[in-house]
């Protein structure tokens, strides 16, 4: 069953509806399975029988459990019945497996750059920038949250209509004439916010994966900053690396694809 790290300022029986959260959904619990008693629970989380039931009535009121007077408690039969497959965060992927998607603006419109901005797009301080934040939704549901940021020659250029359907990333090079080269990403797991929470419909503190991506030209120019937060539970990165060696190391490198070798 799964622990939580110690964190304050976070409510008991949050905490402990989080952890069984977690392990219904990841199924560590099968749908119609018996949890364990409220005894059980105080013991295993070192609280009270209060935080125990104040925890589970969340999951109840959420349809994740069920409890039955003198039988004990019980997760939901369609628990996790709502879930879509888990998918990387490239619109082709939805596309691929027949999900419909949608980008909701939430923002768009003039930033100035921050110190590390301005380091990063070759500017000085406080210059303009181009700004647009969107939640992403697959079959309707909340999916992911992207802040994007543009130098402002190049934002200004890309139609606010054509952001709700396409990658910002193709509009840049339609409506710009900038072809993108390369990009870096960088991947790291935090925990939700209120706003983030709200965006995603899930519980603050839950976590997320948050990837920053920087997509260059050719010559090295920044045309797009991004900070995407996925949902952890409906995000998946997939990756391809080859087995390299030499006459000392062992060791791996990233490839685009891998072709199996069929002889």
């Amino acid at each position: 069953m799964t622990r939580w790290a110690s964190s304050r300022g976070i409510p008991l029986y949050y905490r402990v509806m989080r952890s069984l959260k977690e392990d219904i959904l990841a199924g560590r619990f099968s749908p119609e399975e018996r949890l364990p008693s409220e005894l059980e629970l105080t013991e295993i989380f070192k609280v009270s029988r209060v935080v125990v039931r104040q925890a589970l009535q969340i999951l109840e009121d959420e349809g994740l459990i069920v409890r039955l007077k003198g039988n004990g408690t019980f997760v939901a039969k369609d628990a996790t019945a709502a879930e879509v497959p888990v998918l990387s965060g490239y619109i082709e992927d939805f596309l691929r497996v027949g999900l419909s998607t949608k980008a909701k603006v939430l923002q768009f419109g003039i930033a100035k750059a921050t110190p590390d901005l301005a380091t990063l797009f070759h500017v000085e301080e406080g210059t303009k920038l181009f700004y647009v934040k969107r939640l992403r939704l697959v079959e309707g549901r909340p999916f992911s949250v992207i802040a994007n940021y543009l130098p402002y020659d190049v934002g200004i250029r890309v139609p606010l209509v054509r952001v709700q359907d396409e990658p910002l990333m193709s509009l840049i090079e339609e409506y710009a004439g900038i072809p993108v080269d390369w990009a870096s990403q960088v991947f790291q797991a935090i925990s939700a916010d209120v706003e983030l929470a709200g965006l995603l419909d899930i519980d603050p503190m839950a976590p997320i994966l948050k990837m920053n991506l920087i997509a260059y030209t050719a010559k090295g120019q920044v045309v797009n900053n991004a900070s995407v937060f996925y949902r952890s539970d409906r995000y998946n990165h997939l990756g391809y690396l080859r087995r390299r060696r030499t006459s000392d190391t062992a060791g791996w490198t990233p490839v685009e694809w891998i072709c199996p070798d069929t002889k």
